[in-house]
């Protein structure tokens, strides 16, 4: 089990609670509040703009607020995160910014392992084909998915989709 090792109290990274509104009221921690945990992996404190699903591969703006991942707020700079736990709408949480190891991840059918990622045409999943989409720079699955969109096994080393120099 995962566990936070620096120094903050209080923190279950597979917790969430709720919350009302957009603006952070009511957050038992910091929004944008990052933790590293036992494995290397480092999680932010976010609020769900809408509901996520669990393993789903979300974007984060700059006031906090996640919602599943598609091309158009990646191309914008959001942030890149995946959700280990699902998230209602408004509800607050922490979501892992980089994983080493040992986190999940949403992907389509016939993923193949170790390539590189991109974004599809279904909000929160990611997918080893580029058509048209972007790509995710440092996420792998560590097993291919078979015929049917399935969680695996990922690393995450700081994703994010900025154009190589």
């Amino acid at each position: 089990m995962t566990f936070v090792t620096d120094g903050a109290l209080g923190i279950n990274l597979a917790e969430t609670t709720t919350g009302t509104t957009t603006d952070g009221a009511d957050a038992k921690f910091r929004l944008g509040q990052r933790v590293t945990a036992s494995d290397g992996s480092v999680w932010l404190y976010v609020q769900a703009g809408a509901a996520i699903t669990q393993y789903y591969t979300v974007t984060i703006d700059e006031n906090y607020q996640a919602v599943h991942c598609t091309k158009a707020l990646v191309d914008a700079g959001h942030q890149i995160g995946f959700a280990q736990v699902a998230f209602a709408d408004n509800e607050f949480g922490w979501v892992c910014v980089h994983g080493p190891g040992n986190i999940t991840i949403r992907v389509a059918a016939s993923c193949a392992a170790d390539v590189q990622l991109y974004t599809t045409s279904t909000a929160g999943v990611l997918d080893d084909t580029s058509a048209s989409q972007t790509i995710i720079r440092g996420v792998v699955i560590v097993a291919a998915a078979t015929n049917t969109a399935s969680s695996r096994e990922a690393i995450a080393v700081y994703p994010n989709a900025t154009a190589t120099p």
